[in-house]
């Protein structure tokens, strides 16, 4: 899996904010059914993060980690197919694996990758016992099926992380993405750039031309919004009318740069819709900086600062 692509991958993962969350019923009861299915003393949803793998369910084992270097669903994971291994000790990529030489003893494995719901790889459902084993051809159907079962989930999760006016991220989800951007700064010393952009004469919007053109306005604004960001940003509605943009690798010129074509295409988009009204916007950004930001709310209250200096003098 090439770079790019692994980076896309994590910044899914890291959007639908599902990792380090608590247990939940719907994944546990998987996991149980999995482990009675196959007669299988281990069943496991596994997240595949960065350096480790994660267990969002964990039947039959009592840890909620491993290394990514000793994980069997990584592999899965980069080969984007069922991965199944009937005896470890005769595989040469797990025969020295500590989860094999050391508890839990793994000598057979069988995950099939799940997909997040914007089509990137999140981990997989996967069997474990303690002995070598087969799978017949029907035990990998049913396999399949429960992985899709757990993408099922996983849709239902986006949905309460998605608006559901826009289809782009909320504010849930957006502060879940900047805190694990802090993190990832703070950790590596990088930059990160967050932008607060507020609708400006937007009431009127609604009061002359009713709701329903208002939430068309709000709808192009966010979707204007959207294709103007790169991959690796994140782009919500954060409430009403205001919306907010977190970009890893920006710099205050950067931002500034991003937000003066937004202003252009803006401005395009008046002069061309040939709508009664405009759709108007300030914005304000701020450049991550160790010294003053502590938290993704202390980056929140300054970009919310500035852009309303800037829409007093409008």
């Amino acid at each position: 899996m090439t770079n790019d692509r692994e980076e896309k991958r994590l910044f899914a993962l890291h959007a639908i904010g599902i990792l380090d969350t608590q247990a939940e019923e719907r994944f546990d009861r998987l996991t149980r059914i999995a482990s009675k299915l196959f007669d299988v003393p281990i069943a496991l949803v596994s997240l595949v993060d960065k350096d480790r793998q994660w267990f969002k369910s964990n039947h039959g084992l009592n840890i909620k980690s491993t290394p990514r270097t000793e994980s069997f669903c990584s592999v899965a994971v980069a080969e984007d197919k069922l991965l199944i291994v009937p005896d470890t000790l005769l595989d040469p990529r797990f025969e020295y694996n500590s989860l094999v030489t050391g508890e839990p003893g793994i000598r057979f494995y069988a995950g099939c990758p799940v997909k997040l719901p914007d089509g990137e790889i999140g981990g997989t459902i996967c069997i474990i016992d303690t002995e070598p084993r087969t799978l017949s051809e029907d035990e990998r159907s049913l396999l399949k099926d429960l992985a899709e079962v757990v993408e099922d989930e996983f849709r239902i999760i986006n949905l309460a992380a998605t608006d559901s006016l826009t289809g782009i991220c909320n504010r849930r989800s957006f502060m879940m993405f900047a805190e694990e951007t802090l993190r990832k700064a703070k950790k590596r010393n990088r930059k990160f750039s967050m932008i607060i952009i507020d609708l400006d004469d937007f009431k009127p919007i609604n009061d002359t031309w009713g709701h329903n053109e208002g939430n068309a306005a709000l709808v192009t604004f966010a979707s204007i919004l959207e294709g103007l960001t790169d991959d690796n940003s994140l782009v919500a509605r954060l409430g009403g009318d205001e919306f907010g943009v977190i970009s890893p690798d920006y710099t205050s010129s950067d931002t500034a740069k991003f937000i003066n074509q937004l202003t252009n295409i803006i401005n395009n988009y008046n002069d061309t819709s040939k709508k009664p009204y405009k759709i108007l916007f300030s914005a304000g950004s701020v450049e991550y900086n160790a010294e003053k930001h502590q938290s993704p709310a202390d980056l929140m209250r300054e970009a919310d600062r500035k852009m309303y200096d800037i829409k007093k003098i409008k």
